[in-house]
């Protein structure tokens, strides 16, 4: 019974020391600049219907 525990406690265990080992540190370094769009952007959805296509652009 206490093996199977362990076992289970192992199971959780082991998984997070090793994300935590492995994620980086946080940094107070600024965020770099993000630069803006050059253009607008389009979402277009084509439906076609046999010879014929639909087209709806947001």
């Amino acid at each position: 019974m206490l093996a199977k525990a362990a076992a289970a406690l192992a199971a959780i265990v082991i998984p997070l020391s090793v994300c935590t080992f492995a994620a980086p540190t946080a940094s107070a370094a600024p965020a770099p600049e993000t630069t803006p769009a050059l253009g607008p952007v389009a979402i277009c959805l084509n439906i076609p219907l046999g010879s014929v296509s639909v087209s709806f652009c947001i």
